[in-house]
């Protein structure tokens, strides 16, 4: 029997390899019931019996659940499965070799998609041709071209010319991002672009292309971001508004905003590409940038394996170049989540957090990122007024930066500045929607101070960090708080896996970012049905 993997037919002797590969690999960084639930959808799919794979057959299958199971009341299936899919596709990221075939798991189901990777052209194939592309920029650069009026009606040009101005300026204020003039693109703008010409002759790595339509009614907007190396597209997005003369700019502004945020935040599209392929590198031709793109990792897996590599990598950037005052911010950042995560072991980690972060403001003061980093340090070292003081210094610099004013708006919630945090935070996550997920933490503190316990539940499923403490601590508090006894105790007992004294030292953890003492003790409180006391 042969099984369809997203329209490419894989026996099952290769899957079922591919299969074990995966359970044996130190790079699969998953539980073993995560593993058990894996083998149990990949053995049923090849045995004809995909139809079946509902979250009440896994729940008991995999999760000795009772016969009464209802996925309605337990989570467990739908918490496990986003948990599954993260570590499939950072076990791909990892892989140092491209496997036969790939295992999916599409959001929304059980059923799992066998990818014949033969067919078409790999990651690390595009990686390999990536490294013999040398580009005028050390990181993340990114050319214009003049967009396209399709309205047919010239007297439309200053609309298209506006936006192309506006885009550029947007782009701009990325420090970390070289953006090539539009006026140097000019040289194509009567010609089908070609991505892979254009980014050899300007020397530079993604390419943004798109057209406007005016009508008498609506506006329409389409725009393309590429690679150059592969001439792929790899983001688009339509924007469709009705037509006011009188919002013409603020069209503008807002389509700039979100093309800019989605392809250009700390979490975007360039980003994102230029990470996956810095971890395939050899140590040997890694650069100061690659230290960066480590960083970015580590922010969006937070695993104390990505943050060994990042701080190792961002230690010898900073020997190497000095100056660089981002990667002094960078190493400052990962010492302040050493603090509050305890990754490795030391007492100092606040001191060495402050130093590097001071270090990168020296060299580097109007970069934005620098900024962010000392104010997560004065987060840390519970010095509220001047945490308000430079988050307010800091957004200042790019109130449209999706990142920093979402981290922003999450710090300050966290501090019970619940409506200013609350608006910043949205305003973050609408700009961007790559945003990460340790996001939902502040919306879930948010709800739960206002006794909401349906919605912080809800955002505690969106976490989605089973190796932080927290993810299991929102869903024990929350479930707690609702009167869900069985499932409160069940998030409790994943949460003393994590934390073994956790009645001890819970109070401290949960402070280390909560900086409320009322909603502090508020979520002691809901534990306690969960069978969790803990001590002062």
């Amino acid at each position: 029997m042969k099984v369809d993997g997203c329209r490419n037919d894989v026996p099952d002797e290769i899957v079922r390899t591919h299969l074990e590969r995966i359970i044996q690999s130190p790079q699969f960084n998953a539980s073993e019931k995560q593993k058990r639930f894996l083998k149990f959808i990949v053995e049923e799919t090849l045995q004809g019996r995909a139809t079946q794979l509902k979250a009440y057959t896994v729940a008991i299958a995999v999760y000795d659940r009772p016969s009464s199971f209802n996925p309605q009341v337990d989570p467990i299936v739908r918490v496990e499965a986003g948990r599954l899919r993260r570590a499939l596709e950072n076990y791909y990221l990892a892989a140092d070799e491209v496997s036969p075939v790939r295992i999916e798991i599409p959001k929304g189901a059980y059923l799992p998609l066998f990818k014949d990777t033969s067919l078409s052209l790999g990651g690390d194939e595009r990686q390999k041709k990536a490294s013999r592309h040398e580009f005028l920029f050390p990181g993340p650069s990114i050319v214009l071209m003049p967009l396209k009026n399709l309205s047919g009606d010239q007297e439309q040009d200053y609309f298209v010319a506006g936006l192309t101005e506006e885009l550029t300026a947007e782009l701009a204020r990325f420090q970390d991002i070289s953006v090539i003039a539009v006026q140097s693109a000019m040289q194509f703008k009567d010609q089908e672009a070609d991505p892979k010409k254009i980014g050899q002759d300007l020397g530079v790595r993604f390419l943004l292309a798109g057209s406007i339509r005016i009508g008498t009614t609506e506006i329409k907007a389409t725009i393309q971001l590429f690679d150059t190396i592969t001439a792929e597209q790899i983001w688009g997005m339509s924007y469709k508004e009705k037509l006011a003369a009188a919002d013409l700019i603020a069209m503008q502004e807002t389509i700039a905003q979100r093309v800019v945020g989605s392809i250009a935040d700390h979490y975007g599209l360039m980003n994102r590409r230029l990470s996956k392929e810095s971890r395939k590198k050899r140590p040997s031709d890694l650069k100061t940038y690659d230290a960066v793109l480590k960083f970015y990792h580590y922010e969006t897996v937070l695993t104390q394996e990505s943050f060994i590599q990042a701080l190792d990598a961002l230690e010898e950037a900073v020997q190497l170049d000095p100056d660089y005052g981002l990667a002094w911010a960078m190493l400052g950042h990962l010492h302040a989540d050493n603090h509050a995560l305890g990754f490795l072991d030391g007492n100092d980690s606040l001191d060495k957090a402050l130093a590097c972060t001071q270090k990168g403001v020296t060299l580097d003061k109007d970069n934005q990122f620098v900024q962010d980093a000392i104010t997560l340090v004065h987060f840390h070292r519970g010095d509220k007024e001047l945490f308000l003081k430079s988050v307010t210094e800091t957004v200042a610099l790019n109130p449209n930066a999706p990142y920093i004013i979402g981290v922003a708006g999450w710090h300050l919630c966290l501090y019970g500045e619940w409506q200013r945090g609350r608006d910043l935070l949205a305003q973050g996550m609408v700009l961007n929607p790559y945003h990460p997920t340790w996001f939902h933490l502040a919306l879930f503190m948010d709800y739960y101070h206002q006794d909401d316990y349906e919605n912080a539940f809800a955002e505690a499923l969106k976490f989605n960090y089973p190796d932080l403490f927290f993810d299991p601590l929102m869903r024990a508090a929350a479930l707690g708080r609702m009167g869900k006894v069985h499932e409160a105790q069940n998030a409790a007992e994943e949460l003393l896996e994590l934390v073994p004294d956790f009645s001890s030292e819970g109070r401290e953890l949960i402070g280390k970012y909560v900086k409320v003492p009322e909603l502090i003790d508020k979520i002691i409180e809901g534990l306690i049905p969960a069978g969790l006391k803990i001590t002062n």
